[in-house]
């Protein structure tokens, strides 16, 4: 292993960990050379490259412990801090695109939470400290297992037991598990999963279970099923995820690796109190932001190409994306302003600072709508443009008597058009571009909790009294 943070390269090898993995039903020898996997396995690697490269020093930060680690890995002590991390986010999330939705820094946002709050933890406080540091000097990549299988959702999950992860046995060395979860994104590339339960809280502390897990355990499978990527669908060659369900078969969870282990701490954590659902939110408005910027400079390019920037209602289509980007990234600077110190201090007086829970929440629930909307507002826009893709670019070689048929205004040739054209498809038009679509209105699950999160923290803090006072 390097002095630090993993390379891309150690990464890489470490997918080759025997972890049992089935796509559209047939068994995955290699995931690193997979053609499924093999895109956005080489991406994250690039990532895990750039922390030893030319921008290290923007991408990682130092611990009070002495640890390199990219920046978001680290508990904030400041709002300053929150402003690097914002920066560290950003380094690696302009390079994707936003098109990664987990990419390895995301998850600290659960781990740095549950750390600078780690006396809540009870007995457990210290495997959740150590695995911070564990982690931190990796900057491992995380799936999250959270979700449970949509199976007899009338009932809560600990009266499904034939289904919902639980435990079977409880031993000196750990505790094995048994069960699912479902909608586990990036779990085939990633080198472990947070396993826990969210939506309907359990009552049961068999099933109050929150735990890290590697991807490679005995007894854990994956099942995925393909996103359709043909060879010119630039997007999806390179950061198609895959939504995997997860089977645990009796695995064997070693005690360091518990880190909730009763159903009420499981029910303060899942309601915010140590604060993760704020720090994921700062990482997600980042990510978003990047993900707005590239659909928005490629947007407004096609509308030269197609001869229409200089019509006001394109012009208004494409203002309003341009905004849509300016208010997430607005929010997630709202959250740095309205930082406020969280949790208890650290054994060298250190204070942990969490982002601002208003804003969070607001972003969490304006988001998912809005990025629909902006999907349908490029396709009124762009229109027939989207659909004018008779041949792949790389085909035009072979079929220049189409040039003429292909090429943009403004002097713009066949290659360009099909090039922008296409990478604008990918994005809002092909099954990767939908995938995207459900995968940002779903990512902070029904909209109804949020709603109800926003009025009950308003209530809590005083806002509505306060406003009515003022009428």
């Amino acid at each position: 292993m390097t002095d630090g943070p993993q390379t891309g390269a150690e990464y890489l090898a470490g997918l080759g960990d025997g972890r049992a993995v089935w796509h559209d039903g047939e068994r995955v020898d290699d995931v690193a050379t997979h053609p499924a996997f093999a895109g956005a396995a080489a991406t994250i690697a690039s990532l895990y490259d750039r922390l030893h490269g030319p921008d290290a020093e923007t991408l990682l930060a130092t611990t009070p412990g002495g640890v390199r680690t990219h920046a978001f890995y680290a508990i904030p002590r400041s709002r300053d801090d929150l402003r690097a991390q914002r920066e560290a986010i950003r380094g690696w999330q302009r390079t994707t695109h936003g098109w990664l939705g987990r990419t390895p820094e995301m998850l600290a946002s659960v781990l740095t939470s549950m750390a600078a709050h780690a006396p809540f933890y009870g007995d457990r406080a210290d495997a959740v400290l150590a695995t911070l540091d564990r982690d931190q000097r990796a900057v491992t990549h995380y799936a999250q297992a959270l979700v449970n299988p949509p199976v007899d959702r009338d009932l809560p999950p600990d009266q499904v037991a034939d289904v919902m992860l639980h435990v079977v046995d409880e031993r000196a060395d750990g505790l094995v598990l048994r069960g699912a979860k479902a909608v586990v994104t990036g779990a085939v590339t990633a080198q472990r999963l947070l396993v826990s339960h969210f939506g309907g809280e359990v009552r049961d502390d068999a099933f109050a279970i929150a735990c890290t897990v590697p991807v490679g355990a005995a007894g854990l499978r994956l099942y995925t099923r393909g996103v359709p990527t043909t060879d010119d669908q630039p997007l999806a060659r390179r950061f198609a995820e895959h939504d995997a369900l997860v089977v645990l078969d009796d695995v064997l969870v070693p005690w360091e690796d518990v880190l909730i282990r009763d159903a009420d701490t499981m029910l303060g954590h899942n309601r915010g109190a140590v604060g993760w659902n704020a720090r994921l939110a700062f990482q997600s408005a980042t990510r978003l932001e990047a993900k707005l910027e590239w659909i928005a400079a490629l947007a407004v390019r096609a509308s030269e190409i197609m001869g229409t920037s200089s019509l006001r209602g394109v012009q208004a289509a494409l203002g309003e994306v341009i905004a849509f980007r300016h208010v997430v990234a607005g929010m997630r600077d709202a959250m740095i302003e309205q930082a406020a110190p969280v949790g208890a201090a650290d054994a060298e007086g250190g204070q942990a600072w969490g982002p601002g829970v208003e804003p969070a929440l607001a972003f969490s629930a304006y988001a998912p709508d809005a990025y629909s909307r902006m999907r349908v507002t490029l396709e009124t826009a762009v229109a027939s443009g989207l659909a004018h893709l008779p041949i792949p670019a790389a085909a035009l070689g072979d079929h220049p008597d189409l040039a003429p048929y292909l090429r943009g205004s403004a002097g713009t040739d066949a290659a360009e058009r099909l090039e922008v054209m296409g990478a604008l498809w990918d994005a809002i038009g092909t099954g990767f571009g939908a995938r995207h679509e459900l995968y940002e209105r779903s990512h902070w699950g029904q909209p109804e909790r949020t709603h109800v999160g926003i009025l009950g923290l308003a209530q809590a803090t005083g806002r509505i009294a306060d406003w009515r006072a003022a009428g």
